[in-house]
C-alpha cells in the first residue's frame, strides 16, 4: 500500500510535470493532492521540500521505467534510450523536469542535489550497461556520449517533437556503438 507521503509526492510530481514549478501556488497543490495543507505541511513544510520530494518520486519512477530491456548486445545499451522514447510518448515530453526545477530554483542547494544526484544515476545507468556487454573495456566516453544523447533527446523532443529527437539520438547512438565495434 501507497503512505500517505509518497501519494502526495506523486501527485505533486504530476502537477509540476503539467504546470511548472512556478505557476501554482500552495493551495493548488494541496487540492491536487487532494489532503489538508496540515498535512501537507507535515510530509513537506515548505515548497522546496514539495519539490525536492517530486524529484526523488520522479527519479524512482524513472529508474523502475528503464530496468530491463534486452539481456547483451547493443539493445541491451540502447535500452535507455528506447524507454526514454517510449517516456516521451507515454508519460510526458515536457522536457527535464530535473532541469526545470532547477533552472526555477537555481540557489537551492536541496534541488541542485537531487538533480545531480539523479543524472549521475543515468549517467551511471549506460557505464553499467556497457560494462556488461564489453567487461574490461574503458568505455566512459562512450557512456558519457550515450548519455549526452539522452539528455539532448529529452530537450529536443520539445522543439523538434519526440519521433525526430528519437530517430536522430538512436541513429547518433548506434553509429558511436558501431564505432566501438559494439553490435
Amino acid at each position: 500500500m501507497i503512505s500517505t507521503k509518497d501519494r502526495i509526492a506523486s501527485d505533486l510530481e504530476r502537477s509540476f510535470a503539467a504546470l511548472g514549478f512556478a505557476e501554482q501556488g500552495v493551495e493548488a497543490l494541496r487540492a491536487e493532492a487532494d489532503v489538508s495543507l496540515r498535512t501537507l505541511y507535515k510530509h513537506f513544510p515548505s515548497r522546496e521540500a514539495m519539490i525536492v520530494g517530486a524529484l526523488e518520486h520522479r527519479d524512482v519512477t524513472y529508474s523502475r521505467w528503464l530496468e530491463g530491456g534486452p539481456e547483451d548486445g547493443a539493445a541491451h545499451v540502447l535500452h535507455p534510450l528506447v524507454r526514454l522514447g517510449d517516456w516521451l510518448a507515454e508519460v510526458a515530453n515536457t522536457g527535464c523536469l530535473f532541469l526545470n526545477a532547477w533552472a526555477q530554483y537555481p540557489d537551492s542547494a536541496a534541488i541542485a542535489a537531487v538533480v545531480r544526484d539523479h543524472k549521475a544515476r543515468l549517467a551511471d545507468e549506460f557505464r553499467q550497461r556497457l560494462a556488461r556487454v564489453v567487461p574490461g573495456q574503458d568505455t566512459g566516453h562512450l557512456a558519457e556520449t550515450l548519455f549526452l544523447l539522452h539528455e539532448g533527446m529529452t530537450q529536443a523532443a520539445r522543439l523538434q517533437g519526440r519521433e525526430i529527437a528519437y530517430d536522430a539520438a538512436m541513429q547518433a547512438a548506434r553509429a558511436a556503438l558501431a564505432a566501438a565495434n559494439i553490435h
